[in-house]
């Protein structure tokens, strides 16, 4: 076969391995999906394990174990040294249950048991069935515990990195449009003692977002409020508004009346933060971002992808002064911000 061409077209070979790769791409996440189950990587910390003994800590039969650590290292999760077997160091970051960047109960939650099953409406939304929509959704308590619960894992990271931000400091009462299970309004109060936070979102998920306000000790900081985002009034009292994976799920129209609408409740001097997916405008992706865009499609049939100079353009539209944008979860969202002057 032969090699790239000057022009950097690929060979017969490297095509169908790209191809291969990404419709093999289910049979990859299932391999981490089964690994966090079992709490293989979270065994594998202690040390490096020959396959016996850790069939035996975890639980699994040997021989279908073995095909599981052959699939972990041709992923990079695990690395194999003769005939033992060890984190790599992603692993032990991300994948390990005691890890400060934890994000195994997010997969497994949001990813495993919710969205995977959801995908077949995404294909739906394509062919222009009856498309999927958030309060819909939610209709299913038990779904919507496990997305909710995995959306707070998952969150637990991209909340640290935002509640880190010295602009919180300027505010006093965060609104948190949409704001789920509260961990972005949990981390913001935690690092700023003179914030208080008001979360906003559909009545199912205020449920648990209470729960999960009450545990952390900040029930008397942050109030709940049952309501659609859309076409409900937002509650008063917030001078810095937060849209977290909100406008993804909207065309460009909808977004707009969203920021316009923000501008509009703000006092003077407020602010606004919008964490999302987002497209570069000049080149492909980001990659995951871009994959992200696309699953959304089965939890909302308006979903759009958006890019980042559009983003900033609907802001300044809206009359919003000093905005910007910078990368915040690597190759997935971006924070946008702005200030009514």
């Amino acid at each position: 076969m032969r090699p790239n061409d000057p022009q950097g077209n690929p060979s017969a070979d490297e095509a169908i391995t790209a191809i291969s790769q990404v419709a093999y791409g289910f049979m990859g996440s299932q391999a981490l999906f089964a690994a966090l189950d079992l709490r293989l990587f979270t065994a594998l910390e202690s040390g490096p394990l020959e396959a016996e003994p850790l069939a035996a800590q975890i639980g699994a039969g040997l021989d279908p174990l073995r095909s599981l650590l052959e699939a972990c290292v041709a992923l990079g999760l695990v690395i194999r040294e003769g005939e033992t077997y060890r984190n790599s160091k992603a692993a032990s970051r991300y994948l390990v249950k005691e890890a400060r960047g934890y994000m195994g109960d997010y997969y497994l939650r949001q990813i495993a048991e919710t969205l995977y099953h959801q995908m077949p409406d995404a294909r739906a939304a394509l062919r222009g069935e009856a498309g999927a929509n958030y309060s819909a959704f939610l209709n299913d308590p038990v779904r919507t515990e496990a997305f909710i619960r995995g959306q707070h894992a998952g969150s637990a990271g991209p909340a640290y990195l935002l509640s880190r931000n010295p602009e919180l400091a300027n505010y006093k009462c965060l609104l948190d449009l949409g704001g789920g299970s509260g961990a972005f309004s949990i981390e913001a109060v935690r690092r700023n003692p003179n914030l208080a936070g008001i979360v906003f979102d559909q009545p199912q998920v205020v449920t648990f977002a209470k729960k999960f306000i009450a545990e952390e000790g900040f029930d008397n900081r942050i109030r709940c409020v049952a309501g659609d985002v859309v076409k409900d009034d937002w509650p008063q009292g917030g001078d810095l508004i937060l849209l977290s994976y909100i406008i993804s799920s909207y065309r460009p129209q909808a977004v707009q009346e969203m920021l316009n609408r923000a501008f509009a409740y703000l006092p003077k001097g407020g602010g606004i933060f919008i964490h999302d997916f987002a497209m570069y405008g000049d080149r492909p992706g980001p990659r995951n971002a871009a994959l992200w865009q696309f699953a959304n499609l089965a939890i909302s049939a308006t979903t759009y992808p958006h890019r980042q100079v559009d983003i900033i353009a609907a802001m300044n539209i809206a009359g919003f002064a000093d905005v910007s944008m910078r990368p915040h979860i690597p190759d997935i969202t971006f924070l946008f911000s702005g200030r009514r002057l």
